[in-house]
Order: C-alpha cells, then sequence, then structure tokens
C-alpha cells in the first residue's frame, strides 16, 4: 500500500537516515523508477507518488539501524523506567513469562520491521502508543492465563495495531483536529488496513492480524469495522481492546486523575468489554487515587449537569412508538444503557437539580462526580459518532430523512 501520506513519511526518512532500494522499482505498467541499490530520499517523492508501486515499498527498501526485538525490548524499557505504574505492571508480568523474555521471542518480517522503523522515527506518538499496549496486553494475557506463545501473539498485534494510521493524513490523528464525517471514514479503516498488511505475511500467526482488526470492536456490537457482538470478536482481540482503555490512564501527568477518569469510563462501557478483563486494571489504582482534588471550575460542572438533563429529555420528546426507526430504536438502546449507569452511580438524568442540590450541600462530592460527567457528555457524542458510522448514506441524505431524524440533528447541535 503505497499512499503518498506514507511515502512523504518514508522519502523525508531518507534525507536524515540511510534509506536504500534492494531490488528494482517498478510502476504498475512496468517503467522501472527506481534501480537497486539507489538512496531514497523526499527528491524522488514527486516521481513516485504518481504511480502504483511494485513491489510494495516496504518490500523494496532497507533502512539503517532498522527496528529489531533487541532495539524494540530497549525502548520498553526506557518506557517503564520513565513510569512508575507502568513498572508495576512490568513487575508483575516478571512473576511469569518476564516481559523482556516475551518481546525478545517475538520475530516479523524485515517489511514490517522496516513500517515500525518508519512509525518511530516519523509518528513517535503512534509507536510509543503501540509499545504502552504492548506491555498492558502481555500484562492482560498473564492474567488471562495465556501461555507464552500466546503472550507473544498479543505482544505482536498490540505493536501493529496502528501501523494503518501510517496511512491517512497525519493531520487527522493531531490531538488537536476536530475530524469531519468524512474523514472520520479514513480513521475507521484504520483496522482494516493494518489486516491487510499482516495478511500478507503467512508465517505470522492469523490470529494476530484478527486481533489486530477487531481492537476496536466491542462487545455489545457498538465497535467498528464489522461491529461484531459478543464472543465474535477473539479473546486476543478483547484483549487488545481493554489495553486501549487502560493506556488512558497515561493521559495525564496528574497520577491522581488518571485512575478516576478510568475507574468511570469502565463504569460506564463496562458492557462493552470482554468478561474478567475489566478486572485486571486494578492494577492502575494507587493510594493517591482515592485522594479527591477540589473542582477549579464548579459553574461547568453545573452546566455539565443540566446538558445531560437536556440531551436525555430532548431525545425522549421525538419518541414515537407508531413509527418504526431503526436508527431511533438503535440510539434508544444505547441511552437507556447509559441511563441505568448513571442511575446506578447516583445520578437521575431526570432530576438535575437534585444533584446539584448535592453539590451545594456538601461541595466536596463535586471532585467526585466531575470525571463521571466528563465521560456522560462523551458517551452521546460516540453515539452521534456511532450512527453516522453505522448508516453513513442514510443520514442527512434528503429533507425526508433529516425530517424523520430530527433527534440527531438537535443532539449534534445541542453538543
Amino acid at each position: 500500500m503505497n499512499d503518498e501520506h506514507y511515502l512523504r513519511a518514508v522519502t523525508e526518512l531518507g534525507d536524515t537516515r540511510e534509506i536504500v532500494a534492494t531490488c528494482d522499482i517498478f510502476s504498475q505498467s512496468g517503467i522501472k523508477l527506481v534501480a537497486a541499490g539507489i538512496q531514497v530520499t523526499s527528491k524522488l517523492h514527486e516521481q513516485l507518488v504518481k504511480h502504483k508501486l511494485l513491489p510494495a515499498l516496504d518490500k523494496a527498501l532497507s533502512v539503517e539501524n532498522m527496528l529489531n526485538s533487541e532495539r524494540i525490548l530497549a525502548d520498553v524499557l526506557e518506557l517503564i523506567k520513565c513510569n512508575a505504574t507502568l513498572g508495576k505492571v512490568a513487575h508483575v508480568i516478571s512473576q511469569g513469562n518476564s516481559c523482556r523474555q516475551v518481546i525478545s521471542d517475538i520475530r516479523f518480517p524485515a517489511p514490517l520491521a522496516f513500517k515500525l522503523t518508519v512509525a518511530k522515527e516519523k509518528f513517535p506518538r503512534i509507536y510509543q502508543h503501540s509499545l504502552l499496549l504492548m506491555v498492558i496486553c502481555v500484562y492482560l494475557a498473564q492474567c488471562d492465563g495465556m501461555s507464552l506463545h500466546e503472550e507473544e501473539w498479543v505482544a505482536m498485534a498490540a505493536l501493529f495495531h496502528d501501523i494503518g494510521l501510517l496511512h491517512i493524513d497525519p493531520k487527522l490523528i493531531e490531538p488537536a483536529h476536530v475530524m469531519s464525517s468524512a474523514e472520520r471514514r479514513h480513521l475507521y479503516a484504520h483496522p482494516l488496513t493494518a489486516y491487510l498488511m499482516l495478511s500478507e505475511f503467512p508465517e505470522l500467526p492469523k490470529s494476530v492480524a484478527n486481533a489486530v482488526l477487531e481492537h476496536h470492536e466491542r462487545m455489545d456490537g457498538s465497535g467498528y469495522p464489522r461491529g461484531l457482538h459478543g464472543e465474535k470478536i477473539s479473546r486476543y482481540g478483547q484483549i487488545l481492546a481493554v489495553a486501549e482503555l487502560a493506556a488512558k490512564a497515561f493521559d495525564s501527568d496528574n497520577p491522581r486523575v488518571p485512575w478516576r477518569k478510568l475507574d468511570v469510563m469502565l463504569k460506564l462501557n463496562s458492557r462493552k468489554y470482554g468478561q474478567g478483563l475489566i478486572g485486571y486494571l486494578n492494577i492502575f489504582r494507587n493510594d493517591a487515587a482515592d485522594t479527591l482534588s477540589s473542582v477549579k471550575d464548579p459553574e461547568r460542572l453545573v452546566a455539565q449537569v443540566n446538558l445531560i438533563a437536556k440531551l436525555f429529555e430532548d431525545f425522549n420528546h421525538h419518541s414515537d412508538p407508531l413509527r418504526p426507526d431503526p436508527i431511533f430504536d438503535f440510539a434508544q438502546i444505547r441511552l437507556a444503557e447509559l441511563r441505568l449507569s448513571l442511575f446506578e452511580a447516583g445520578f437521575d438524568p431526570g432530576d438535575p437539580e437534585g444533584l446539584i442540590q448535592m453539590f451545594i450541600d456538601d461541595p466536596e462530592c463535586m471532585a467526585e462526580y466531575a470525571p463521571l460527567l466528563e465521560e456522560t457528555v462523551w458517551q452521546f457524542k460516540s453515539l452521534v459518532l456511532e450512527v453516522s458510522r453505522q448508516w453513513p448514506e442514510t443520514i442527512d441524505k434528503d429533507e425526508r430523512e433529516k425530517t424523520e431524524h430530527a433527534w440527531l440533528r438537535k443532539m449534534k447541535l445541542t453538543l
């Protein structure tokens, strides 16, 4: 797969690291574009980007100091050294099959080593995230009673789970970028892109490619790219999904915020993840996590309470049992589950004044509810994205359907 974004990353890397063609590179029509032994730099970008390259770029190039198991292990050990919580995870792993042993035993084809090298040098956030996920996945696999070989396969799936992102516009995955619906379709395709790449190598276990394809699937069918339910998702895929969730505990440098944020996400999303796996994440809890910090912006918290109440009220206002509407029914099930989770957490969305009064009577409880409210608002945004993903050709297609799905338009405007 040789799209312009990945090709640009590769050729730009050639300006700082020696990248050499290991064989002749041809266009699909048979024109020789690069001879074996030629160094590839950004000067060749315009010449190459116009063609479908044969063989594929990763199979035709070699880069100096290409990543291997030894270098990846060194990067993982450095990551562990810099993070105390990850160090706890690694310590648990070392009681069984050590993280060092699992990673050292991983073997993968040279074209994939080339791609990982490009990821490390040109997409460092993706590479670091993959290393983080690899450690968490090995920990989860060990807790789940998997064998050494299975731990290696899960680790390999984690290492390659996001390589599909190397083939989309890098601007789309910048933290500050707000994606359009069309841009999100590129994001939703990245598990399939990675799956197709890995499937080209028969020496890799099929379960690795399958896990990569499934890492955004959810047990309740709310994931992508195939919307799989329950046990149709492999255990490896389930582990990757939970590891992605656990990785969010590393989003902040403040050790008090991550666990509380993760804890709330687990409560509101427990139906989405594989049985038994979430309990293993208690290792992320620490003594400081139970110390509540004060809320810096209580007015924002009150506004979130009222926003959530309004979102539920507006949605219920559009309910019409006499008119079948599969999209509305789908959203109704999702929001019923969310409402139940909120009830269990002590918040009745139909009585926002009750929670606000609790804030007034007991200001300390605001800190307890802050991550819950933040995650609830995100759940509504996630629902809008999920509907748009599952019915991309239906929503807003014409005036008739715009009228039918007024609830969705109002939800988007309110959010």
